[in-house]
């Protein structure tokens, strides 16, 4: 596990893509020896640590073997592709050690499954290993915790990661999320600083924030698909203003556990999203 950790910080970045890829490390032992290990990029841009460390033991007997990943084995790929979850059942291992789960709510646990389906036995990295995986992915995980625009869209699993932050210092609000239905969600902020903004459909149509119904004692309100909810961040005059666009619920027969809504934030001295608020980084 220490190697694989050490593997994953020599990870090559991919050239052309606008979102963070994570870095990850892979080792492959059998009989209590190393056959194999790799990082992400190792074989080729944009191949995973997983392929790179199958094709780096070069045909060898792999049944059986330990495989120690620092990411969730990914459960899909485009054709014609093949999955690390599907080439670790093919290659037929005993059982594989994960040091973090894709956080990516389409694909979020879904590696773990195949291989638990498969026969396969899984386990957890430590959690000190686990902790330092999180500071050398910390872009890659963050983009399924925040958004740092003053505008924008996120879209995240509410059950794994309640708390979703917009905005960035000096203006950051917190959102918390959780279960209600298919198509309908709770969301929470402090006591008197969530309202549902009835009947509204659009962010377009909320004129001053704060007109809103901020009862004191409110901390929750239920939305569904199409609605408005608007926080009241702890900066002074700082609002933040969702439209619900989609709710997932595993519960319910979906696939997933997910939310998306668009946003914008406004202080009471803008009638609009803040660009141009923000710093430039």
């Amino acid at each position: 596990m220490r190697k694989a950790v050490d593997l994953a910080a020599r990870s090559v970045s991919e050239e052309g893509r606008g979102d963070p890829t994570p870095v990850v490390g892979a080792v492959i032992v059998k009989n209590g020896v190393e056959v194999a290990s790799a990082f992400r990029g190792q074989c080729g841009p944009g191949n995973h640590a997983e392929k790179c460390a199958i094709d780096a033991a070069a045909g060898q007997d792999l049944s059986g073997s330990v495989v120690y990943t620092t990411l969730e084995p990914c459960s899909r790929r485009n054709l014609p592709k093949i999955a690390c979850a599907q080439r670790l059942i093919d290659q037929g291992v005993s059982a594989v050690y994960i040091g973090l789960y894709d956080p990516n709510p389409k694909i979020y646990r879904e590696g773990w499954k195949m291989m638990r389906d498969a026969g396969i036995a899984l386990r957890d990295f430590p959690a000190d290993l686990r902790d330092e995986l999180r500071a050398i992915n910390l872009a890659f995980l963050e983009q399924y915790r925040s958004n740092r625009s003053p505008s924008g869209s996120a879209t995240f699993d509410y059950v794994h990661s309640p708390i979703f932050t917009i905005g960035q210092p000096p203006l950051t609000i917190d959102t918390k999320w959780s279960h209600a239905a298919s198509g309908v969600i709770h969301a929470y902020s402090a006591p008197g600083n969530i309202a549902l903004a009835r009947y509204a459909a659009a962010l377009s149509e909320i004129d001053d924030p704060s007109a809103m119904d901020f009862k004191p004692e409110k901390h929750s309100v239920t939305g569904s698909e199409g609605n408005v909810v608007v926080f009241r961040g702890p900066q002074e005059n700082a609002y933040a203003i969702l439209r619900i666009e989609r709710v997932l619920s595993l519960e319910r027969g979906d696939d997933r556990n997910e939310v998306s809504f668009t946003y914008e934030i406004r202080t009471l001295s803008t009638s609009g999203p803040l660009d141009g608020y923000f710093p430039q980084e």
